[in-house]
Order: C-alpha cells, then structure tokens, then sequence
C-alpha cells in the first residue's frame, strides 16, 4: 500500500494554502535552513516570501512561491543545499519577464496553465481565476486541467463545476441501451472516490479496467446506467479513454462487477497454494529461449509467467473440477503457448508455428506426463488460440479421433487457456473483460492488474514458507 500512497502524494494537488512558518521550516528542513536565510535569497530575486505557501498535509511537493496576480510559481524544497544551488535556477526564472507570466498577460489559457502552473497548483490557481476565461474556453481549459490531475475529484469547489459545466459544448452521446439509458463504467482503487460522487466515467468496459489497474490495486470496476441528461461530456475513442462526464451528485443506479480485488487481504490468499508449482514450471520457462521484455515487448518471458501464474490460481482457485491431466495441459500450454512467435504484431499462424517449433525441437517439460491424445489436444488448444473462437472451436469438433465428450473437454480446456491468456492484455489497455469466457476468469481482471506490478522474474527465487 505504501506505493500508492507515495503516488497519491505526487500526483495529486495541495488543498490548504498556510503562510510560510519558522516553525514548519524547521520541522521539514534536513540541513537547518531558517525562515531568515529563505527570506533573503527570495528578497536577493525581488521576491516575497509571503507569497510561499505550504500545505502540512502533504509530505513532499508540499511548498510553493504562489504569486497569483503575475502568474508566477516555483516549488521550494525546504533544504539549504537547494536553495543555494539548484534552487536558484527557479527562482532566477520567475524574474526572467519582470512582471506579469507573458501568458497570463497574453489570455493563452492553455499555454500558461501547461507552461506556468505546477500540477499541484492547478487548482489553486484555476479556482481564482475561471471566471476571467472567456465562456467558449472555460470548460475546455477545465478539462486539460482535470485529466493531469489524480485524486482530485473531490477537491473541485462545487460552484467552480457548476459554472463551468454550464458552458460545456454540445456533446454526443454513447450508444443507448434498449431502455433508452446509457451505461457507462468507471475503474476504482483505494483512493477513489464512491461512484455517487465521480464525475468521471467510461462508456468502455476496457478503459475503466485500465483506470483500475494503473496503480496494481483496483479495487472495483463499478457499472452505472445514467440519462443523457446526466451527461455533460463525451470524449469517444481509446485515444481519448472513452471519457463520460456526469453532473456530480447524479449517479444513484449503479453496481459492481464480480471481480476479485487485487487487495492484500485477497490475492496472497489465491496465490498461496500456486506458488510451489510457479517456482518448479517458471524456472523451465527460463530455458526455453523467450526473451526478457524490454519496451514496446509484451510476448516475452514476463508474459509466459503471468499467464503460467493465472493458470494455476484458475486450476487451485475456480473450483473447476479438472482432471490431474487437464492441469497439465494448461501448464503445457501457458509455457509453450508462444514458443514460436516471431513479432509482437497480430499474428494469428503463431499458435501453428509453436507447435512445429516443439515438434522440431522435441521440447518436452519436467512434470508433464501426458498420453499421445493428450499432448495432440495440447497441441490443438496451441495451435488455435490465436484464432476466433467460431474458428478454433469448428476446428476442435472437425478433429478425428475424439470422441463428442472428448471434444467438449478440449473445448473448455480451450476457452479457459485463450482466457488467461487474454488476461494479460490488461498491460496494454487491451482486456475487454466481458469477452471472456469462464465465470472464474471474469473474477480475475484485478488480479491480473496486480501481477503487472510484481517482479515475476524475481518470485521464481523467492523463499517459499513451508506449509
């Protein structure tokens, strides 16, 4: 937890505004800086340090040189070495124009609130001064402020909103449900606001996932259906996160997914009785030649690991009734699945090209003693899961030499390989959780967010507790 408490920190804004103290001076300053040496290196640039404030809430990115009326900020680390040395480089800064941020002087919203206003102090700033933007602006330069900003719902003064929301541009709309309602998702973590207070929202499943996962600890996916006259905003496209805002206050028909929270009350829990299996599989999964990931790669050995790893909460956790054969296949599968995968591209001949690959190679793995059926129906789930669903399964009831029940095995150990192989797409805003296919594995979105935030590589070494 203490990860996104850190973040919460950075990203989010100061809320309390109190003048400069000799006394917070020396509670925050390491090297025994004074409120008088402050003053004179602020005096040395023409600057007043009655114009710093700091907000004793906030731990760092906690104090600021605020000069509203020119426009001019700077953050002040509260340590002597800085503002001797770096320091002055932001400070000499705000002197650069003498008086007002040309800017602000120059009414470019957007540039002075990118350029000249730390994140921190958006608010602060905006909240004084909406009323001087022209109306055909105000809501626009609202916008641009509102997404840089995280954990600040709830910081927004409601007569700020209330002004701006009411020059919003004419905006379209989600497709509507059957009952004229429009429903729209929003991805929570520990820090977010309850859905009857959020304004922000997406019209798409996937979006909201990935809001819910950024920090690894989502916590809910919450669902609501709202009138159109509850929408103040829409923002179609991936690009744009399928963004809905909704009047503040609206939002009273709403539920959430059954998923599993990627909390630390939870997920120990199911990864507990996986992780022996993890360590003795994942270590083979290191000598089959996949390649470490570094950017922009997301089929390497990381990938191989987080889907051996879902499987096995799916094969210890779902309450599946497989056989000792059938946990073997999916093991088989989340190591091999793609051992032949050249490109990070969309490659739908992949699954056939693994399975050459491990018939050339005559790759066999420890711990997996499967009949010749067996290592064929391995091959098969292999060879077409990076096909269509109509098309693997036709292909799987076309296979001769099984039997209809046998078929309808092979089926299922299907849907739940490509399954938790789809669950990791949530690394690139790729998961439309409502296409999965198990019951278990549509519990499983967070978790696999959470996994995202582990150091896989590291957990196969790890010292296990014995049971």
């Amino acid at each position: 937890m203490q990860k996104l408490t850190i973040l919460k920190k950075v990203r989010g804004v100061m809320t309390r505004f109190e003048p400069l103290t000799e006394e917070f001076i020396s509670a925050q300053s390491e090297d025994g800086l004074t409120y008088s040496e402050l003053s004179a290196v602020l005096s040395s640039y023409g600057l007043d340090i009655r114009k710093v404030v700091h907000d004793p809430t906030r731990q760092i990115f906690n104090t600021y040189y605020a000069d509203y009326d020119q426009g001019k900020y700077a953050a002040i680390f509260l340590q002597r070495q800085y503002i001797q040395d770096t320091g002055q480089a932001e400070l000499r800064a705000l002197t650069k124009y003498g008086g007002i941020c040309p800017e602000l002087a120059a009414g470019e919203w957007k540039s002075f609130y990118l350029k000249c206003v730390p994140m921190v102090m958006l608010i602060y700033d905006f909240q004084r001064r909406y009323r001087d933007i022209p109306r055909e602006q105000v809501f626009s330069i609202w916008h641009d402020i509102y997404k840089r900003i995280d954990y600040a719902n709830d910081m927004w003064p409601p007569e700020v909103l209330e002004y701006v929301f009411q020059y919003a541009p004419p905006t379209p709309l989600p497709r509507p449900d059957a009952d004229g309602r429009i429903t729209i998702y929003r991805g929570m973590g520990t820090q977010s606001l309850p859905p009857e207070r959020a304004i922000s929202w997406s019209s798409h499943p996937g979006n909201a996932l990935w809001f819910a996962n950024r920090s690894g600890q989502g916590t809910r996916i919450a669902v609501a259906h709202v009138k159109s006259e509850q929408i103040i905003a829409y923002f179609p496209g991936y690009s744009m996160e399928n963004e809905v805002v909704v009047l503040p206050g609206t939002i009273s028909d709403y539920g959430y997914e059954d998923m599993i929270p990627a909390a630390k009350e939870t997920v120990p829990q199911i990864l507990a009785p996986t992780l022996a299996e993890f360590q003795y599989y994942g270590k083979q999964a290191r000598l089959l030649g996949y390649q470490e990931e570094a950017l922009f790669q997301v089929h390497g050995l990381k990938h191989i690991l987080r889907v051996l790893l879902l499987s096995l909460i799916y094969i210890h956790n779902a309450g599946d009734p497989l056989s000792e054969a059938d946990r073997q296949i999916l093991i088989y599968f989340s190591l091999l699945h793609d051992i032949g995968r050249t490109t990070d591209d969309r490659d739908d001949s992949h699954g056939e090209q693994s399975v050459a690959l491990i018939r050339k190679k005559g790759i066999r793995l420890r711990g997996i003693r499967l009949s010749r059926k067996e290592y064929r129906i391995a091959e098969l789930v292999i060879t077409h899961h990076c096909h269509d669903d109509i098309t693997g399964v036709a292909a799987i009831m076309s296979e001769p030499g099984l039997s209809r029940k046998e078929k309808e095995r092979v089926i299922h150990l299907y849907y739940i390989c490509k399954d938790m192989d789809g669950l990791d797409r949530v690394r690139f805003n790729g998961l439309d959780y409502r296409m999965l296919r198990t019951a278990y594995a549509k519990r499983l979105p967070l978790v696999a967010g959470c996994l995202l935030e582990e150091d896989i590589l590291a957990a196969l070494d790890m010292e296990i507790p014995e049971s």
